[in-house]
């Protein structure tokens, strides 16, 4: 609903991350047909990506008048919460709108080492490569059904918010990453509780709370502490367990695959082909 106001009369291009579930966000791509979309209002915050060509249109300015500008593809802007000004398209338009709610903005800025020093405002037609990076990721995921798990959606919805948060509200990044890792007794809780539940579908959340910090704390302190994501760990768990499980021959891949929390034998193949250069078939037979 919060980015059909947005697009206003605009054409679903693909599958939208709604089905997915992924909390306090959602990611879609659009065709926008020329003409004019009148204002309206939203109490949610969106990125939008330009995809494709150029476009030009007029956008109306606080004052209602109607100012010319172009979108070239991999542009951003950033829009807050409150009226969604009118907007007159001269061309066809493509874009990719992720929509980010309240609470989980609201949550963002409380976890970042420094809040925002002013209201979170609107930033247009910038080029930044890392949010192109990340909306690129998200929509391919979403896309694809999900198949990376909650926790990897979580994580790239977290990275996406907090550059939203930064670039929106006057702050910077920390100049220098926190180099110490989660405490001896924490990482052992996270880490065991990521060996006895690899196979199901964690999120971002539950690991956090299991060590007591924030998400964003979180995320830099188990990869401080492990030299990578709770992502990249969760994948080397699975396929260490389906190299275990591969021994056992008379157990079909799709039955590893599955018992291993991946999402498809697809996906599966995928993974392990980019750990170890190789189809899962090809390596039981050298087994």
């Amino acid at each position: 609903m919060e980015i059909e106001k947005f697009v206003r009369g605009s054409t679903l291009r693909g599958p939208s991350s709604i089905e997915l579930g992924w909390n306090g966000f959602a990611i879609e791509r659009h065709s926008l047909p020329e003409g004019e979309r009148p204002e309206k209002s939203s109490d949610h915050y969106f990125i939008a990506l330009w995809d494709e060509h150029s476009c030009h249109g007029e956008r109306a300015d606080p004052k209602g008048r109607f100012i010319p500008f172009t979108r070239r593809p991999g542009a951003v802007s950033l829009f807050t919460t409150g009226i969604i000004g009118a907007v007159r398209n001269l061309t066809k338009m493509e874009v990719i709108v992720g929509a980010l709610s309240p609470t989980l903005v609201r949550g963002i800025g409380q976890e970042l080492d420094r809040h925002p020093s002013e209201p979170l405002h609107e930033k247009l037609n910038f080029q930044d490569a890392g949010l192109r990076m990340l909306m690129s990721l998200l929509v391919t995921e979403s896309e694809a059904g999900g198949p990376f798990g909650r926790l990897y959606a979580d994580s790239l919805v977290h990275a996406l918010a907090s550059k939203f948060v930064q670039l929106g509200g006057a702050i910077r990044p920390p100049d220098k990453p926190i180099k110490s890792g989660l405490p001896g007794h924490l990482l052992r809780r996270v880490l065991e509780r990521m060996n006895s539940e690899f196979s199901t579908d964690l999120r971002l959340t539950t690991l956090a709370a299991e060590s007591g910090y924030s998400r964003a704390h979180f995320l830099r302190m188990f990869r401080a502490a492990k030299g990578q994501t709770p992502h990249q760990y969760l994948l080397s768990l699975r396929l260490e367990n389906a190299v275990r499980l591969m021994k056992e021959r008379s157990t079909p891949l799709i039955d590893v695959a599955v018992a291993c929390g991946f999402s498809s034998h697809t996906h599966f193949t995928k993974v392990f082909r980019s750990k170890f250069g190789v189809l899962p078939s090809q390596f039981r037979r050298s087994l």
